[in-house]
């Protein structure tokens, strides 16, 4: 197919464009991306924030006088819209994995619902004359995302600090980013506050206090498995989980209804992900729920977090005290924002005859 055509087919179905750029990005990003902590994810994403920047800085250019297209770009000029739609969308996607992998509290999955909506919002929305202000939010909200998954992974663990690392490399960038638009549209103050600084500023903001109300999964971890088991021992191919569900309860982990007798130990079996070179500590929470109080913590054990495997880092708790009832078991960072959780119930067990038991190694 010669350029014409190409070029013919395009004016043809101009209106498809968006829809097949949101759905190739997405397609694209569950093929290329693997983990958070892997290098070429990385240059990836900083190689699509880069472009995506450029392609924002022309818009605003062309906000303030018209651009001629160079040469050695000519022929691609035209489409620079539906790429800068791919990148965005594809960045978006990414983020959206990794803080949704990352996700269990209401607020952190409310967040993520939004995060989704600005998702399809790019791809099939017209936003007319304030779409240079919505395209540098959106820059504004994958830059911030970038370091917030970059900084922990360097440093090696999680909270406070790493955050506001990851705010001071967002801001630090977008500083140098203003510096040289200002350099091109200089006579024009005004257009660059209210397309380039207070757009940016604004989610920038968002996020630092959504952050400050737990409503920002803790990336770059992950619970890859929670499983309430009657034993758990370890072996020299992993860790053997005893349960006594019947087989054709598939979906549940392990003993999520929990049948009690004397002498039994709750044993909660987890893995969390965390990136090479991780190392933290996080607690397992246990709750059980009383009626007009609502849920009540029970313990907060700690637990070590060790990062590099694929499959994540293995730790076993245990209750020996415990009453029938509702239960749920939480996996939280050391400053309570949680990363994951399973309800499970307690029930008293009146059967004397011989367990039905079954093993798994995991």
């Amino acid at each position: 197919m010669t350029f014409i055509q190409l070029n013919q087919l395009y004016k043809r179905h101009s209106r498809w464009v968006p829809i097949v750029s949101f759905f190739g990005g997405f397609l694209f990003d569950m093929i290329v991306l693997r983990r958070i902590d892997d290098v070429k994810v990385i240059l990836q994403q900083a190689l699509y924030l880069l472009i995506v920047a450029a392609l924002i800085g022309i818009d605003l250019i062309e906000e303030d006088r018209k651009v001629q297209s160079p040469k050695v770009l000519s022929k691609v000029w035209k489409f620079r819209k539906a790429i800068l739609h791919f990148l965005l969308g594809t960045l978006l996607n990414s983020y959206t994995i990794f803080y949704f992998k990352s996700a269990s509290a209401l607020t952190s999955l409310f967040f993520i619902v939004i995060l989704g909506g600005l998702v399809i919002l790019n791809e099939f929305k017209k936003f007319g004359r304030s779409e240079t202000q919505v395209h540098v939010a959106f820059l504004s909200l994958c830059l911030i995302s970038y370091f917030t998954s970059l900084a922990p992974t360097l440093m090696g663990f999680i909270g406070t600090l790493p955050f506001l690392c990851a705010v001071a490399g967002s801001l630090m960038t977008f500083a140098g980013y203003y510096a040289i638009i200002k350099t091109k549209i200089s006579d024009n103050p005004s257009l660059l506050k209210t397309h380039l600084a207070f757009p940016f500023a604004a989610i920038q903001i968002v996020i630092v206090i959504l952050y400050f109300i737990n409503a920002i999964p803790p990336v770059p971890l992950s619970v890859k498995y929670m499983g309430i088991y009657h034993g758990v021992t370890k072996t020299e191919g992993g860790w053997e989980l005893s349960y006594t569900r019947p087989r054709w309860k598939f979906w549940q982990n392990g003993d999520q209804t929990f049948l009690a007798r004397r002498g039994d130990e709750v044993y909660c079996y987890v893995q969390v992900f965390s990136p090479v070179r991780f190392k933290d500590r996080l607690q397992i929470r246990w709750l059980y729920w009383v009626e007009k109080r609502g849920w009540l913590s029970s313990d907060a054990i700690p637990m070590p977090v060790l990062g590099g495997r694929e499959e994540g880092y293995r730790a076993v708790t245990k209750k020996s005290n415990f009453e029938p009832g509702k239960w749920r078991v939480q996996i939280e960072t050391l400053e309570s924002r949680e990363i994951g959780r399973l309800g499970f119930v307690i029930a008293q067990d009146t059967d004397t005859g011989e367990r039905d038991q079954h093993k798994v190694v995991r």
